[in-house]
């Protein structure tokens, strides 16, 4: 599932740059690095961070420093934790 996310955002961004988007591809770029940060972290991660809308458009914010945020709260059980 994190996969096909992961090509879905890669082939918009791919799209918003080829029309020049300008300031919608510097949030598309840092979309698509956050959203490849979250997908690296869930490969080491026990519990994966979630790979929805809210971590997305955090990452999109945020870039590598919301992807830092996330990790975070997510180590500290204070957000975007799994619960069973």
């Amino acid at each position: 599932m994190e996969l096909i996310v992961l090509i879905i955002l890669i082939v918009l961004i791919l799209l918003l740059l080829g029309r020049g988007g300008g300031s919608l591809a510097g949030l598309a770029v840092n979309a698509v690095v956050g959203v490849v940060l979250l997908f690296l972290t869930n490969l080491v991660l026990s519990p994966p961070i979630p790979i929805n809308l809210i971590t997305v458009l955090i990452c999109a914010v945020g870039g590598v420093f919301g992807w830092l945020i996330i990790l975070i709260l997510h180590i500290l059980g204070i957000a975007f934790y799994v619960s069973v």
